[in-house]
């Protein structure tokens, strides 16, 4: 039981902590997991990474929608999160993404043993169909824009341009990426992701001098149709190699129209892709998260992970919610401008501590793409070109 507590606490510490993705929480148990090695046996130091993981994809919906600092799994949710916020509805986004989570895992929970028993026959039509898949996909996001006949077809070439221009972006900084990864905990996702989400919605409060109105305590339910939607991404991701909970996050929100659909649908998608995760490891050997990877090095059984994540998804729901009250008694009380100020400016000084000139550089290229989607009136879920596009190239070859 003690490993579930301290993967739970540090699953909550990754997940409260603007930008810190839960690869990055991962990397740092293998770097450290000698010294866990002198308090806990090592068939518990998995159940931990999967608690904490679980755990991660609860409570990084919260700095998403009280900072606007967003980590990859939660980059799309940004802009809808902020609107909620200045309605004064910071905490029903929260309870929506706490319940939406909750549910997919549950609901995911059948998935899961039916990719222990099926998902081995598929191995190589997943290799054969990724980067059709991932087309289809680009496609799809793209061809979303709809207005009138001759403003959508403006509005789907601005979308191909925002995906293409992000898809270069993401190219040039995934090659380089070891120019950015200075510690155990740097990754060139966060300069990425930061300027193309993050700094838009920051820059674009300070200069409508926005203010955090007074939050009501009030709760909602998810649809069922964002749940069943974000889960069956998440897990379909899960089967793919390359394909980040980035991409479930986009797959899943791609036809949602409002902030509620948005916030259900990534959340139900991050939660399930991370579960699934070990499932394709535990059928195919295939890592496809650091949570899994850092599990890997371990022996850990189906049951005990079941049990672990059931628990683990049951305390992390309640902490979410606690979270979102605290933080929306807190932040009205003060001046939204400044606290986006400062924000705006820690977040750079972070990616230049973790990241260096390189990510620096990322960042800055990257703000203005993610600012253009607010100027072309086109959705954010465009600027998800920065993975896919990638994803798509080094599959093929180049």
């Amino acid at each position: 039981m003690i490993e579930l507590l301290f993967g739970i606490f540090i699953g909550a510490v990754s997940g409260l902590t603007p930008g810190i993705h839960s690869n990055t929480l991962s990397a740092m148990i293998i770097v450290y997991s000698g010294y866990l090695l002198n308090f806990f046996s090592p068939e518990q130091i998995p159940i931990m990474i999967f608690s904490a993981a679980i755990t991660h994809t609860f409570l990084d919906i919260v700095p998403s929608v009280f900072t606007g600092v967003p980590d990859e799994d939660t980059a799309i949710a940004v802009l809808p999160a902020h609107d909620m916020v200045l309605d004064g509805r910071g905490v029903e986004a929260i309870s929506i993404s706490a319940f939406s989570s909750l549910f997919s895992f549950f609901l995911s929970l059948p998935l899961f043993f039916i990719f222990l028993t099926f998902l081995n026959r598929m191995s190589g039509l997943v290799d054969v169909i990724t980067i059709y898949f991932l087309i289809s996909i680009s496609i799809y996001i793209i061809m979303m824009e709809r207005e009138s006949f001759s403003t959508s077809m403006k509005k789907k070439f601005y979308a191909f341009s925002v995906f293409t221009v992000s898809g270069i972006l993401g190219l040039v900084a995934l090659k380089y990426s070891h120019l950015a990864e200075l510690t155990p905990a740097s990754s060139v996702l966060l300069p990425l992701f930061s300027g193309l989400f993050a700094s838009p919605a920051l820059i674009t409060s300070i200069v409508e001098e926005s203010r955090i109105p007074e939050q009501k305590l009030s709760s909602k339910l998810p649809g069922v149709k964002e749940v069943l939607t974000g889960s069956l991404s998440g897990s379909l991701v899960s089967i793919f190699p390359g394909v980040s909970s980035g991409v479930a996050a986009a797959i899943s929100s791609a036809g949602s129209r409002k902030s509620e659909q948005y916030i259900s649908t990534i959340s139900a998608a991050n939660t399930s892709n991370a579960m699934l995760c070990f499932a394709v490891f535990l059928t195919l050997g295939k890592i496809r998260s650091g949570a899994v990877d850092a599990a890997s090095k371990f022996y850990f059984e189906v049951e005990a992970l079941i049990i672990a994540g059931a628990l683990t998804s049951l305390a992390a729901a309640l902490l979410t919610i606690l979270s979102g009250i605290t933080a929306s008694r807190i932040l009205p009380r003060l001046n939204f401008t400044l606290f986006s100020s400062l924000v705006l400016i820690l977040l750079t000084f972070f990616i230049y501590f973790l990241t260096g000139w390189f990510g620096l550089m990322v960042y800055a290229i990257a703000t203005p793409i993610g600012l253009s989607t607010l100027f072309l009136q086109v959705r954010r879920i465009n600027c998800m070109g920065c993975l896919i596009i990638p994803v798509i190239l080094f599959r093929a070859g180049f």
